[in-house]
């Protein structure tokens, strides 16, 4: 425009978890992903909610479980739309799934065994995000937490 109006770039807040039970962590895998890949769960902030809403409203939306403590690890601007997401670990109430298919193609639990293994290279129940990622970063936290 004309006028000397200043404008700001939009961020779209959205929140990367974890969720953690009994030594283990949720992981997710969105439709038609590559085969045996699975990552952390993810979703927007809606705009009045903090970090910790979004958090456990986006894991109860997806996978059904109920979330305790929240506890923020690290961020990562990511251009695809233009978001800063926020990576968290989340303390799962109980270890039920109930998926929803309309978000995720499925869900599994992994010990943090597995997720070194995998994290080192070597073979486990899932691919890893490529290293890149932040939901790279949070696996990584997590394993060696």
């Amino acid at each position: 425009c004309a006028c000397s109006a200043e404008r700001l770039p939009r961020v779209a807040p959205v929140v990367i978890m974890l969720l953690e039970h009994d030594g283990r962590a949720l992981l997710g895998r969105g439709k038609g992903w590559p085969e045996q890949r699975y990552s952390a769960l993810a979703g927007f902030v809606e705009p009045g909610e903090s970090i910790e809403e979004a958090v456990a409203r986006e894991v109860f939306e997806e996978a059904g479980v109920r979330v305790g403590g929240v506890r923020y690890i690290a961020s990562q601007p990511w251009p695809f739309p233009s978001s800063l997401m926020m990576a968290c670990i989340a303390v799962a109430e109980d270890d039920a799934l109930t998926i929803d298919t309309s978000e995720l193609e499925d869900a599994i639990w992994v010990s943090r065994a597995d997720v070194r293994a995998v994290m080192a290279g070597g073979a486990g129940p899932f691919l890893p995000a490529p290293p890149y990622a932040i939901a790279h970063t949070l696996l990584t936290h997590w394993a060696n937490g």
